[in-house]
C-alpha cells in the first residue's frame, strides 16, 4: 500500500525565507497548502494574474531568470519529465486568507477542511520591519498571527507547529545563546526583536498547555543564495554595502579629491560578530531538521558557527566593491558633532542597524549542527567569492529598486 503524503500548510510561501522553505518541501515529496494574504489591487497580479504571480514569487522565477536551485534541489523527487512546475501544480492547493484575522480569513468549511487534512503547519509569515514606531502592526502579525495559527494546529486533526523565529530573541544580551527556552525576558534593539520573543513565549506556552508538539527555529541574518547571489530583500547586510558603493562612486567622480586622503568612520566596535547566513544554507536546514523527524518541543539556531568580524566583513566589502584609497575607520565613539558629510550620510541610511555593530553575540547550534553533519549540510563561509556573489547580485538588480515596492508587499503574508 503507498504511504500518504503529508500534507503541511505553510504560511509565509511567497517571503524571502518561506519560499525556499516552501520550493524544498515540495520536492521533498509534501502536498502543500498555502495560506496566502488576500489582497486587491496587487501589483505583480497585473502582469501575471493572480495565481501565476504566486506561483512565480514561489518558484523564484521573476527574481532572477538563471535561477539554478531546483536543479542542486530537485534529487531523486523531481525527474526529467517532471518539473518544479508541474509537482507545483499536482501537490499545491492555495487559499486566500489573513493570520491575523478569526478563522485566519477563510470561509468555515475551508477552515474545517484544513483542520482535518493538515498534518504540519510551518508558520514563516512575519512582519519583518525595525521602525518602532509601526510597533502596533508588529504586535499583530508577529504575535496575534502566531496565536491564530495555534489555534489552528489545535483544532480539528492535531498538528505539529514549526515556528520560524530569529536568533535576536536574544536582544541585548551579552556572551553564548543557547538553543533553549527564554525565560527571562532581555532588553531589546528593536521592536520586532521584542514582537518575535513574545510570539516564542507564546508558541512555548500554548504548546505545552495543549500538548502540541512543536519545533523552533532561529536563524540569524539572512543573505542571498550562495551560489547564485539571488534575493528579494535588499535590507541588513546590503545597506551597508549599497552606502559604501555610493560613496566610492561619489568621491571617485569627484575628480579634485584626493583619495588617499579620505578618512570615513563608522559606527561599531572591531570585533563585532556579524552573523550571516544565505537563505538556501538555511532552508536546506529546516527542511533536513523536518526530514529527521528530530524529538519534539526543540530549538534549532540555524547560525553561522564561525560569523566574521565588522572589521573582516569591512575588509570583504571593500575589496569586492574595488574600494582603493578610502580608509573605513570603525568607531564606537563617534562624536556626531564632528561628522563628515559622508559620515552623517552613512549613519543616515544605517540607523536601524546601528546596534548590531557592536554586538558580540555567540550563538550555540549544537541542536543544529547535529543534524546538519548526518545530513551533509555545511554553513558556507563568508569568504571574498561568496561576498562577491552576494554583492554583484544586489549591483545588478539595483539594490533592489526596481521592485522594491512588489516584493516587499508579498513579505508580509
Amino acid at each position: 500500500m503507498e504511504k500518504k503524503q503529508k500534507i503541511i500548510l505553510v504560511t509565509g510561501s511567497t517571503g524571502f525565507l518561506g519560499s525556499a522553505v516552501t520550493r524544498r518541501l515540495l520536492v521533498s515529496g509534501y502536498r502543500l497548502r498555502l495560506l496566502i494574504r488576500k489582497r486587491d489591487n496587487d501589483i505583480l497580479t497585473t502582469s501575471f494574474g493572480r495565481e501565476g504571480a504566486i506561483k512565480e514569487l514561489i518558484l523564484g522565477n521573476q527574481f532572477d531568470e538563471h535561477l539554478l536551485e531546483q536543479d542542486s534541489m530537485a534529487g531523486d523527487r523531481v525527474g526529467a519529465d517532471e518539473s518544479l512546475y508541474d509537482l507545483f501544480l499536482s501537490n499545491v492547493e492555495i487559499f486566500e486568507g489573513d493570520i491575523t484575522s478569526r478563522d485566519l480569513g477563510l470561509e468555515k468549511n475551508e477552515y474545517k477542511r484544513l483542520c482535518y487534512e493538515v498534518d504540519e503547519v510551518f508558520h514563516c509569515a512575519a512582519a519583518t520591519h525595525f521602525e518602532n514606531q509601526r510597533a502596533d502592526e508588529l504586535v499583530i502579525v508577529n504575535v496575534k498571527g502566531t496565536e491564530n495559527m495555534l489555534q489552528f494546529a489545535d483544532s480539528g486533526k492535531q498538528k505539529r507547529f514549526h515556528y520560524i523565529s530569529t536568533a535576536y530573541v536574544a536582544g541585548k544580551q551579552d556572551g553564548i545563546i543557547y538553543e533553549n527556552e527564554m525565560v527571562n525576558e532581555p532588553l531589546f534593539n528593536n521592536e520586532y526583536e521584542r514582537s518575535k520573543f513574545i510570539a516564542e513565549q507564546v508558541v512555548i506556552k500554548y504548546a505545552k498547555s495543549n500538548e502540541i508538539p512543536y519545533t523552533i527555529y532561529r536563524p540569524s541574518i539572512i543573505v542571498g543564495d550562495s551560489k547564485t547571489g539571488v534575493t528579494c530583500k535588499f535590507d541588513n547586510l546590503y545597506t551597508f554595502a549599497k552606502v559604501l558603493f555610493n560613496i566610492r562612486n561619489a568621491l571617485t567622480n569627484h575628480k579634485s579629491e584626493n583619495l588617499n586622503d579620505i578618512t570615513v568612520r563608522v559606527p561599531g566596535v572591531p570585533d563585532a560578530l556579524i552573523n550571516l547566513v544565505p537563505v538556501d544554507y538555511v532552508a536546506d536546514a529546516i527542511v533536513a531538521i523536518l526530514k529527521e523527524k528530530q524529538p519534539a518541543d526543540k530549538i534549532f539556531h540555524i547560525t553561522n558557527p564561525n560569523p566574521p568580524e565588522l572589521s573582516e566583513l569591512r575588509d570583504l566589502l571593500m575589496h569586492v566593491l574595488g574600494i582603493n584609497g578610502i580608509n573605513v575607520l570603525i568607531d564606537g565613539q563617534l562624536e556626531h558633532e564632528r561628522l563628515s558629510t559622508m559620515e552623517r550620510l552613512f549613519l543616515r541610511q544605517t540607523r536601524t542597524y546601528y546596534s548590531y555593530l557592536f554586538s558580540r553575540l555567540r550563538f550555540d547550534c549544537r541542536n543544529t549542527q547535529s543534524v546538519l553533519k548526518r545530513a551533509g549540510i555545511t554553513c558556507p563561509v563568508i569568504t571574498k567569492d561568496l561576498a562577491k556573489v552576494i554583492v554583484d547580485f544586489a549591483i545588478s538588480h539595483n539594490w533592489g529598486d526596481r521592485k522594491r515596492l512588489a516584493l516587499q508587499k508579498a513579505e508580509m503574508v
